[in-house]
């Protein structure tokens, strides 16, 4: 196995493509009708666009992602070979606990950028010096600066390239945290990885052991809500699970559609008050995630997730038995009560969070970094 050390260093050509496609690109007409409802806003995305191409500096962004040390971690699953892309992230403090923080579609590594000094660094932003975590946040394979598969994988392979990570670094008693497909790899982890210790998660939908059923009104009335939330919010899943070669030819030569694609599920999985995108999430983080898709040219294996994670259901009989906590945010689509959440895992600690969404470290950061800190610490 082979670790080295990485830095974010785009090609200027490739920057200039992406200049060129945004100004060339060909805009919808959209109907009379609210901004949102048939999908991305014209208005939010070409004021958005506007930004990019005259105020968004990449090389800017890039100096300051690189302040972080990053590596690329071979390791082997199953004969396969992957890279595995990660910000390394040493903590400050007398003996700082090692965390694996994975992210989710359409996220990127980007989603933990304003958590990192906090959790790392805890003294310097108001804190005890001996709640330090050492960070390691990777990149999921298929996306960003991380290898792009053969063919499509799921969850499960990942956590167990991830696991081998982190054994390549040392770590055996890491904290694995993770929303969206991070909660579903962090799970596996949980279940299966050697060397986790505990899992904390902000998004509960991922892994699910097949007997876990929902029983009493309340479980049956969540369920429901999710099924009537999904009915409308799951084309994008459909597609991406059965055609995402298809689809994937469009947005390999759209830039702008690429983005529209991203930008509809910051809006709509965020908690945003009046409805305002940009009360909650900067121009520049969303444009640093949605370049992060461009610049590695990874849309295409990022969509191949949603098919791979048919082939690794979760076991029968299976729960992940390590100490789990959750973080419910209200803003969340996908909310389950903890009594079904416990039918999967091993929940040691509930926190019901005041505001949030999806995005929990981009939404809400200090929020985040409390109760992250909160459970790491109930561990010691």
């Amino acid at each position: 196995m082979n670790v080295r050390p990485f830095t974010i260093a785009i090609p200027g050509q490739r920057l200039d493509w992406i200049a060129r496609r945004l100004d060339e690109a060909e805009w919808p007409l959209a109907p009379e009708d609210e901004p949102w409802a048939h999908g991305t806003s014209i208005t939010v995305l070409r004021e958005l666009v506007g930004h990019w191409r005259g105020a968004y500096d990449w090389r800017a962004r890039e100096m300051a992602m690189n302040r972080f040390p990053q590596l690329l971690i071979d390791v082997e699953v199953d004969g396969e070979h992957y890279t595995v892309h990660a910000l390394h992230v040493a903590g400050k403090g007398p003996r700082p606990q090692p965390v694996l923080m994975t992210h989710g579609w359409p996220g990127s590594f980007v989603e933990f950028l304003d958590v990192i000094e906090p959790l790392g660094d805890p003294a310097a932003h108001g804190g005890d010096a001996r709640d330090a975590m050492t960070l390691v946040i990777p990149s999921l394979i298929g996306y960003g600066f991380s290898s792009r598969p053969r063919r499509p994988i799921g969850p499960r392979t990942i956590a167990r390239a991830f696991d081998r990570a982190m054994a390549v670094l040392g770590y055996r008693d890491y904290v694995a945290q993770g929303g969206d497909w991070g909660a579903s790899v962090s799970s596996w982890l949980g279940y299966e990885g050697a060397g986790c210790a505990a899992v904390h998660l902000n998004f509960m939908l991922g892994w699910t052991a097949p007997e876990a059923r929902p029983e009493t009104p309340g479980e049956i009335a969540a369920i429901d809500a999710l099924r009537r939330i999904w009915h409308a919010e799951n084309g994008y899943m459909v597609i991406q699970s059965t055609r995402p070669l298809t689809l994937s030819y469009a947005m390999a030569d759209s830039p702008l559609g690429v983005a529209a694609w991203i930008l509809e599920k910051f809006h709509r999985w965020s908690q945003l008050p009046d409805d305002d995108l940009w009360a909650v999430h900067s121009r520049e983080r969303i444009l640093d995630n949605i370049m992060v898709y461009l610049v590695s040219g990874t849309f295409d294996t990022a969509a191949w997730l949603y098919r791979g994670v048919l082939d690794e259901p979760v076991p029968a009989g299976a729960r992940v038995t390590r100490p789990v906590a959750v973080a419910d945010y209200p803003g969340e689509l996908a909310r389950l009560p903890r009594s079904l959440v416990e039918k999967s895992c091993n929940v040691v600690r509930w926190t019901t969070q005041p505001r949030g969404g999806h995005f929990a470290a981009m939404e809400q950061p200090a929020l985040f970094v409390e109760d992250l800190r909160g459970f790491v610490r109930s561990l010691r």
